[in-house]
């Protein structure tokens, strides 16, 4: 699903050379991604908030093309197949993913704050913004910086980091933004602030630090196959670079993790976001039921989580090279074109195949 998105992207990368006993079949909204020529197959379908029309497309799909394992790459794609998978229980040894209100959880930054609680888990201090009351006291509670973010946002797309309480108000009594305590260096935002009132906005800038990232397989089963924690630097919402982390807090928390999700219901990959809050403790900001713009990054590493789940999922045998042990991967972009033909065809016959 999403066969166009980074996420899928990286799933491609780390089966590149390990694919010839496997049939890669996409479905994506557009026809204007250069990537979805590396698939053997791809269906054009409508956006998956048009319910109707995807429910559709995605059932004469899968009749066509009878798949062993359906792959979600986006937070959406993670949300409708739970949703999809609890109509059709019969088939969820097929569907990557775990409980629907897991994900719509995940979706959700309020929601996740709650599930988090109920797992027994250390997630960031969050509170809605109805409230405008409870929003001034949080306030009080945790000083400035904070950070607003959309419940439903991703991709760090309108997150605000709130250094005046002047700031709280176009916040105050809406439903589609939670506040959360920062966790990055308080010290570094405040610098940042008065150079920028001293001498202006630059162009470009960033706040992000190292976050935490906590990723685990879990089998149809509810077994934890594999797990990994890493550091990565970000840039911009993406790693620029990504290492692994052996702390021993970090790794008991990927274990709790897992665990906790595992006996909640949740199967597939699991991704667990955290960061070091200003006294040194990890806690969680965010939830994802899927693979990452990170999991090629992390085979390099030493860990293989695509392969890891056909194994579990499907009994696959790789027929390539498994064995990558770096230290620390460095991100970087290339260049690539779309493949006119299959363009052509998909937007006259919305389903290309590889010839």
């Amino acid at each position: 699903m999403s066969g166009g998105s980074l996420v899928a992207a990286n799933v491609l990368s780390t089966l590149s050379s390990r694919r010839s006993a496997l049939r890669l079949v996409a479905m994506n909204s557009v026809a204007d991604e250069a990537i979805l020529s590396d698939y053997d197959e791809v269906w054009l379908t409508s956006e998956i908030d048009r319910s109707d029309e995807f429910a559709t497309r995605f059932a004469d799909v899968v009749s066509a093309t009878k798949p062993d394992l359906i792959v979600p790459t986006r937070d959406t794609d993670v949300a409708w197949l739970a949703s999809y998978q609890q109509g059709a229980p019969q088939q969820h040894h097929k569907l990557l993913c775990g409980a629907v209100r897991i994900a719509n959880a995940m979706l959700d930054k309020l929601d996740s704050a709650e599930l988090a609680r109920e797992l027994d888990l250390p997630f960031a201090e969050t509170v809605g913004c109805t409230d405008h009351q409870r929003l001034r006291e949080f306030a009080k509670k945790h000083g400035f910086p904070l950070i607003a973010k959309p419940r439903c946002g991703f991709a760090s797309r309108g997150v605000r980091v709130v250094v005046r309480a002047e700031q709280l108000g176009w916040l105050s009594g809406r439903d589609d933004y939670v506040v959360q305590e920062y966790l990055g260096n308080h010290a570094r935002v405040a610098a940042h602030v008065a150079s920028e009132e001293a001498e202006g906005i630059a162009l470009f800038h960033s706040l992000e630090e190292i976050k935490i990232s906590l990723q685990a397989n879990i089998d149809s089963n509810g077994n934890v196959t594999s797990s990994i924690a890493t550091r990565n630097t970000m840039l911009l919402g993406k790693s620029v670079s990504v290492s692994r982390e052996t702390s021993a807090d970090t790794q008991a928390l990927t274990r709790r993790s897992a665990g906790a999700f595992a006996v909640a219901g949740w199967r597939g990959p699991i991704n667990v976001q955290c960061q070091r809050g200003p006294d040194g403790q990890l806690k969680i900001f965010e939830f994802n039921g899927r693979f990452t713009g990170a999991t090629s990054a992390r085979r390099w590493l030493g860990h293989d989580e695509v392969g890891d789940t056909l194994r579990h999922w499907l009994g696959w045998q790789s027929d390539g090279d498994s064995s990558y042990f770096a230290e620390t991967i460095f991100r970087r972009s290339a260049d690539a074109s779309v493949n006119e033909e299959m363009r052509s065809v998909l937007n006259e016959r919305l389903h290309w195949v590889r010839e």
